[in-house]
């Protein structure tokens, strides 16, 4: 049986969580490999979601587990509409043992290129939109903690 690597994710503190993230611009075998890897990483963490640099990677990718459309790679995402803000509770795997609540768009309309390079637009709702905005919000050095509510 074939097993994909296990990345370690890297965790609140580190100063790598803070750094904005560069656009992916090759589409090589070695992106396909961290995708592979980072989806892995975050379906035995239980996760969500995972952003490039959760594990050291400042490459504006994520991998979402979404409800309505299974496994999901965003690379150079743009949010191109969001409506339906809306105050629900999050976690992080950076941030293990806190929670809380974010207000977040609970419907998110995303352009954004897959792991080929090839463009695609979808619509995020509900805690897809909210995991997706949160992924990205890695990519800009923002985590979940930055924006909790009372």
């Amino acid at each position: 049986m074939f097993y994909m690597a296990r990345l370690t994710i890297i965790k609140e503190g580190n100063p790598l969580l803070r750094k904005h993230s560069k656009p992916v611009d090759d589409f090589s075998p070695r992106v396909h490999e961290l995708l592979d890897d980072m989806q892995e990483t975050m379906l035995r963490a239980n996760g969500v979601g995972i952003a490039a640099v959760q594990v050291g990677v400042l490459y504006r990718m994520a991998v979402l587990l979404t409800d309505e459309f299974g496994i999901v790679e965003i690379i150079n995402p743009i949010i191109k509409a969001a409506k339906n803000l809306r105050v629900a509770g999050e976690g992080c795997l950076s941030c293990p043992g806190i929670s809380g609540r974010v207000r977040r768009p609970h419907l998110v309309t995303v352009e954004f290129q897959d792991r080929n390079g090839q463009p695609h637009t979808q619509t995020f709702r509900g805690r897809d939109a909210v995991c997706c905005g949160h992924e990205m919000d890695h990519m800009d050095g923002i985590l979940f903690i930055d924006k909790l509510q009372n």
